[in-house]
């Protein structure tokens, strides 16, 4: 029996924050559960934000959770906040229009810090960011701007 097991590293979800003429502002949530005994740290939690559009994917965003520790046989919600610009956030609405919506996909690995060396936890997940998700943020900009 290991003595560290695997902490799971899985995607919550994305959610769009706001949306200006500039950016497209996302809340990643990636959820860190751990099983062992004893408390781990995450010394580094990197990931990619990327859609595909016209058959390549497109990098739309770069997040990092950074150091984290997880309690013992606890679980927890990590959410970072991330921004597209300039050409991702063009391939993102172009993809909205024409397909009603757009899948990102977020890519990354954790670096769980193992007492004498690192050990790498990759993870992978597509969402769907809908329209509707997109009409609220922007709605959320718009009542901002009037109150």
């Amino acid at each position: 029996m290991p003595l560290l097991k695997e902490p799971a590293i899985t995607l919550e979800g994305v959610k769009i924050r706001a949306v200006t003429i500039s950016a497209l502002e996302l809340e990643v949530d990636i959820r860190v559960t751990n099983p062992n005994i004893f408390g781990v740290t995450i010394r580094d939690l990197p990931f990619t934000v990327s859609c595909v559009t016209s058959e390549k994917e497109q990098q739309l965003a770069r997040g990092n959770a950074g150091t984290v520790k997880i309690r013992r046989s606890d679980s927890t919600v990590l959410t970072v906040p991330v921004t597209v610009h300039h050409v991702g956030i063009i391939h993102a609405v172009s993809s909205f229009v024409a397909k009603g919506g757009v899948e990102v996909t977020v890519r990354g690995t954790a670096v769980i810090d193992c007492f004498i060396t690192c050990r790498p936890i990759p993870f992978s997940k597509s969402l769907r960011l809908t329209t509707s998700q997109l009409t609220d943020a922007l709605s959320g900009a718009v009542s901002k701007k009037e109150g």
